[in-house]
């Protein structure tokens, strides 16, 4: 009743928030109630915080404390027991309790300080400060040495502010603006409060009369399943939930908001075109010196080629739910085991002992490597429970060390960290945590012969009607040579390579509403109309294409590429490469770490002051990490694969993302990392939720130092912007 009429009104609830109000409706409070309250706080999303407050405002309730997050995902039985003792919140005293149940979990994540790219006229463009003429119709940025500063105290932000470039436009001048309180590479940030978790088994059956009676309208919500797909084993979609068909009963659409999935009415057909009549070729003399220069690529990592053995199971007959779980510890005990050769790099780990064992140690400072399953603090420190493939064991934090409380703060669920301490009797005192982190110092590579460029492309959403087409046909005419300066003329004739990383079409029911923001309902079409217009990049250039969660692909992560069926289009393509998500690309000997960026849901949701905004803060602590999606079961849906493949092994010279619209980008310990934009203006849904895409935007990357040489701005040309 309470979903229902929240919906009439045009208001969304968490499954957390129902299970706080749902007792007290029409009995302590009315919906008006309700509602006056939400509207006063400007939001149209009650979370299970806004409810609280709803709570104790009205007197209903008095106080509450909030719970620490838990890891959801199965437990892992080793083979050994352990003590486990218990220290007292108030005086950091142990108690002995017996555990027989082993563990792995565990993760921290640090974060770095910010500088904002500031330009005569343009936000987020880099410049050789030499003035030139440029193309009435495009706006170009470029770096004269295609080195940003080395410093990971820096970031360099494209802000989506609108430029109205009239008939010209010009090189402008970086001015980078560092962030005070810093510290090599990593700062800690306060922490925020972690919003209670609640059963959600009551909500269901709200959820299903919801489905069966949905009211007249749906908010355009972009939903993201939030169950596993299967790889090899159980992929049928009858039992798991891929958004294209299958009506889920709770969702989360783009952005991470959790939202009950109400039916659309599908009113008429539309009259749509594929592109058929675009036809864009190279502009007759153009040079392009990059056709002279020899290919130089593979793909060196790739789901499609690793080899899944599936689960032992006990007999023929064994259900399928112990099947999964099966697969599931089989994929945890896999990142385990990748984290603990990456902590071996790192040779201030000193000596690595098994949970199990510790029991064995005296007095020496020892490391232990394992995965966390929970932390809360104390009134002295903080807490943690660990796990590896041999036991589980509390982990205690002293506040009195160094940054304790931003360790803390940092540490999602299920990431691989080190402690380094004392055993005591069932416990473990950290002196110092260590994150399998990417390395400060790396060797240099050899310089090319020859420049050459690459373009990096992410959420195109060919099919929505917010695509910015116009935007990207002048973008296809740029790429043919149709230049109006030397500048533009030298960076086209050196683009070798293009790399599109996911939601390349906007797909079809993925998210409720949907339907009416579609230029071209039909996903057969939407591929179709896609590779019509990838078809006009020149011939020369090699052409990356990954999918997203818009793609018509397994909803969880790993996606080892595109239904072929749906894609078939751009499977035909000449010059096309399909990639999984994610993939890793060797170009003339630097590595390129590709994947669409869905981690970034669950780093916005862990990581205090994480905000979509700002994604490749975000992507910088997932290289942190060394994973590109470590929570399991909260937003991003992970596939029973029984290898982790979404662990980060070897450190990228480039790591490439998109999925939250916002181009941005920064240097990380040598890495550099930029979240590519999009090529959708905002949607409505980006609008109530204050989210301002950075569309039609360029970034073109120097192969041999990985790192930005210009942002080319379409912007102007891309509608609703």
């Amino acid at each position: 009743m309470l979903i229902e009429d929240l919906i009439k009104n045009k208001y969304l609830i968490t499954p957390s928030a129902y299970y706080l109000l749902e007792p007290h409706y029409k009995k302590d409070f009315t919906l008006a109630e309700l509602i006056k309250f939400a509207k006063a706080k400007g939001t149209f999303v009650i979370d299970s915080s806004l409810a609280g407050e709803f709570l104790l405002e009205m007197g209903i309730v008095s106080t509450g404390e909030p719970v620490e997050p838990v890891s959801k995902r199965p437990e892992m039985k080793g083979s050994f027991g352990d003590s486990i003792g218990e220290i007292s919140e108030e005086t950091g005293e142990t108690d002995e309790t017996s555990t027989s149940e082993p563990a792995l979990t565990e993760e921290t994540s640090e974060t770095g300080p910010l500088g904002i790219v500031e330009s005569g006229e343009e936000a987020g463009s880099i410049s050789t400060g030499d003035i030139a003429e440029v193309r009435p119709s495009v706006s170009v940025s470029v770096e004269n040495s295609g080195e940003l500063p080395e410093s990971s105290d820096e970031t360099f932000v494209s802000t989506g502010t609108n430029v109205n470039l009239g008939q010209s436009s010009a090189f402008s001048v970086v001015e980078e603006a560092p962030i005070e309180n810093v510290s090599e590479g990593e700062s800690f940030i306060s922490t925020g409060i972690t919003e209670p978790e609640s059963p959600e088994n009551e909500v269901m059956e709200i959820l299903e009369s919801v489905l069966e009676n949905p009211p007249g309208e749906s908010l355009p919500v972009e939903v993201e399943n939030g169950k596993a797909y299967g790889n090899g084993y159980l992929d049928s979609e009858d039992y798991y939930e891929n958004g294209n068909g299958v009506k889920p009963k709770i969702v989360y659409g783009d952005y991470g908001v959790p939202i009950a999935y109400v039916g659309e009415d599908v009113e008429g057909e539309k009259s749509y075109s594929t592109y058929e009549d675009v036809v864009i070729k190279p502009k007759e003399g153009f040079r392009y010196r990059a056709k002279e220069i020899p290919d130089e690529w593979r793909v060196t990592f790739d789901v499609k080629n690793v080899k899944f053995e599936a689960p032992k199971v006990k007999n023929a007959a064994s259900k399928e739910g112990e099947i999964i779980i099966q697969a599931y510890s089989s994929y945890f005990k896999s990142r385990l085991k990748k984290m603990r050769r990456i902590f071996r790099e790192n040779p201030e780990i000193g000596t690595v002992i098994d949970i199990a064992k510790l029991s064995y140690v005296r007095d020496d400072e020892v490391t232990i490597i394992g995965l966390v399953n929970s932390k809360r603090e104390t009134a002295k420190g903080f807490m943690f429970e660990v796990e590896d493939t041999t036991g589980r064991i509390k982990v205690f934090l002293g506040k009195d060390k160094e940054r304790a409380s931003n360790v803390y703060n940092a540490i999602m669920p299920d990431s691989v960290v080190a402690f380094r301490g004392q055993p005591g009797r069932g416990i473990f005192f950290a002196n110092r945590v260590f994150l399998p982190d990417v390395p400060k110092f790396r060797r240099e590579k050899p310089p090319l012969e020859e420049k050459v460029y690459a373009i990096l492309l992410s959420d195109i959403h060919v099919g929505s009607n917010k695509f910015c087409e116009k935007a990207f046909e002048k973008f296809l005419e740029w790429l043919n040579g149709e230049v109006n300066s030397r500048a533009e003329e030298e960076l086209v004739s050196r683009i070798k390579y293009m790399i599109l990383g996911g939601d390349v079409v906007d797909g079809v029911g993925i998210y409720p509403g949907q339907y009416n923001e579609l230029a071209i309902p039909d996903i057969f079409d939407q591929y179709e109309a896609l590779a019509n217009l990838l078809r006009n990049v020149p011939g020369h250039i090699t052409m990356f294409i990954g999918p997203g969660n818009h793609d018509a692909a397994r909803t969880a992560l790993p996606q080892p590429g595109f239904y072929e069926e749906y894609a078939k289009p751009i499977y035909k393509l000449k010059n096309a490469v399909i990639i999984s998500n994610p993939a890793v690309i060797n170009l003339h000997g630097r590595e390129f770490l590709i994947a669409h960026g869905r981690g970034i849901e669950d780093v916005v949701d862990f990581i205090p002051k994480r905000s979509h905004h700002r994604p490749a803060e975000a992507m910088v602590d997932l290289l942190k990490l060394r994973h590109l999606a470590p929570t399991f079961g909260n937003k991003v849906p992970i596939a029973p694969d029984p290898e982790d493949t979404l662990v980060i092994e070897s450190v990228p010279d480039l790591f490439q993302a998109g999925h939250v619209h916002v181009m941005e980008y920064r240097i990380y310990n040598g890495v550099f990392v930029i979240n590519s934009g999009t090529w959708q203006a905002q949607t409505e849904f980006q609008k109530m939720v204050n989210i301002v895409p950075t569309p039609a935007r360029v970034p073109i990357i120097d192969v041999e130092t990985a790192r930005l040489r210009a942002v080319v701005s379409f912007e102007q040309f891309c509608e609703g912007v």
